[in-house]
C-alpha cells in the first residue's frame, strides 16, 4: 500500500493512492499529519455479538508513505516510543501497541526536503531543519527536475540497491542541493534558545501565568487534531448489548470532558488547567519520560487556532517568566 499527500478542498492529506497522478505537491506540509495513516482517527479494535467476539485480521501488507516532511518523520518516532516502546510501571517492561507496530515497523517512509518552510515553522528551535532526516529511510531532495535520493536507514539501502532507474549523483546534483538547503534554512529566521524549558516549567505549576495563557484559548481542540504527536484516545463501544464494536477514536486534553469522572468531579475543570496540562505534557513530562520535547515545531497549530493562539509565544514567556 502506497500513501502520499492527496489534495483535499483546499488542503492535502495522506491517503491511499493507486497512481502517481493523485499525488499532490501543493500543500507541504499537510494541513493534517501522516500519524492518521498508522494511528487512524477511528479505528475497530473487535466487535462483538452474543455468541463472541470477532478480532479484525491486521493487515499485513507493507506501507510505502511518500513526501512527509522531516517534522512528520520525527513525529512518528515520537509516537513509536509511546506506542512501540511503551515504559510500564512498575517493572519498566515494554508495552508494544499491536496495531501501531504492525503498520510502522513494517513501513518504508520516503522524507521529502522542505524546501520553502513557512512563516508558522519553527522546527529549528528543537535542533532540527528543513533537510532533517530524522525518521526516514529515503531521504528525498526536490532538485526541479528529478528527485535526489539518499538512503537513510538499512531498509532504504535495500530498496534503492533494487531500484534499477536510479542514477548516480553528479557534483552538480549535490551543488545544487546546498544551494536549496541554504534558501531554505534562511527562511527560517528567529531562533529561540530552549534549553532551559524544561527546567523553567518545573517550577511553574502555581504560578499565574497560566491564568493569562488560559484567557484566550476557547479549548476547540483543533491543535491537538492536527498535531503530529498529540496520541491521546478514547475507547467507546458503539451497537446494542448483542452485538456492536469497540473502537479507539483521536480525543483531545482540551475538552472538558476528558477527564471527568464517574462523580462528576473534573480535576481540569477550567481552561487554564486544560492548557497547562498540554503545556506540561509537550514540554515536560514527555521530556521527563524520554528524553525529547514532544513537539516537532511543524506549525500546524499555530495556523488552525481561531483565536490566533501561538505556541512559540507562549514558550517565549514560560522562558522570561519571572516568578
Amino acid at each position: 500500500d502506497v500513501f502520499a499527500p492527496v489534495k483535499d478542498n483546499n488542503d492535502a492529506s495522506f491517503r491511499k493512492i493507486s497512481s502517481f497522478s493523485e499525488i499532490t505537491a501543493e500543500y507541504c506540509p499537510t494541513g493534517k499529519p501522516p500519524k492518521e495513516v498508522f494511528f487512524p482517527q477511528a479505528e475497530v479494535l473487535f466487535r462483538y455479538t452474543d455468541s463472541g467476539l470477532e478480532v479484525p485480521e491486521l493487515n499485513s501488507k507493507p506501507i510505502a508513505i511518500w513526501g512527509l516532511q522531516g517534522c512528520d518523520s520525527r513525529s512518528l518516532r515520537m509516537l513509536d516510543k509511546v506506542f512501540g516502546e511503551a515504559h510500564q510501571i512498575p517493572d519498566d517492561d515494554m508495552y508494544k501497541d499491536p496495531y501501531w507496530k504492525n503498520k510502522y515497523d513494517n513501513s518504508l517512509i520516503f522524507v521529502l526536503a522542505c524546501n520553502l518552510p513557512k512563516s508558522t515553522c519553527f522546527c529549528h528551535w528543537f535542533g532540527n531543519g528543513p533537510f532533517d532526516e530524522t525518521g526516514s529511510d529515503i531521504f528525498v531532495t526536490d532538485l526541479g527536475e528529478s528527485y535526489l535520493l539518499n538512503p537513510v536507514s538499512k531498509k532504504g539501502k535495500t530498496f534503492l540497491s533494487s531500484y534499477n532507474k536510479a542514477v548516480n549523483v553528479s557534483k552538480k546534483d549535490l551543488e545544487q542541493q546546498n544551494k536549496i538547503r541554504e534558501i531554505a534554512e534562511s527562511r527560517l529566521k528567529e531562533n529561540i534558545d530552549i534549553s532551559n524549558l524544561f527546567d523553567k516549567l518545573n517550577i511553574l505549576w502555581h504560578e499565574p501565568i497560566w491564568d493569562e495563557i488560559g484567557e484566550k484559548c476557547i479549548n476547540c481542540g483543533a491543535c491537538t487534531f492536527v498535531c503530529p504527536t498529540c496520541h491521546c484516545f478514547d475507547v467507546s463501544d458503539e451497537g446494542k448489548p448483542v452485538k456492536g464494536e469497540r473502537i479507539r477514536l483521536w480525543d483531545s486534553c482540551m475538552f472538558s470532558i476528558f477527564t471527568k469522572e464517574a462523580s462528576g468531579h473534573n480535576p481540569r475543570g477550567i481552561s487554564k488547567q486544560r492548557i497547562r496540562q498540554r503545556v506540561m505534557h509537550k514540554y515536560n513530562y514527555f521530556m521527563d519520560n524520554y528524553g525529547e520535547h514532544l513537539c516537532t515545531g511543524c506549525g500546524r497549530c499555530i495556523q488552525v487556532c481561531p483565536v490566533n493562539f501561538d505556541i512559540r509565544e507562549i514558550i517565549k514567556k514560560i522562558l522570561t517568566y519571572e516568578n
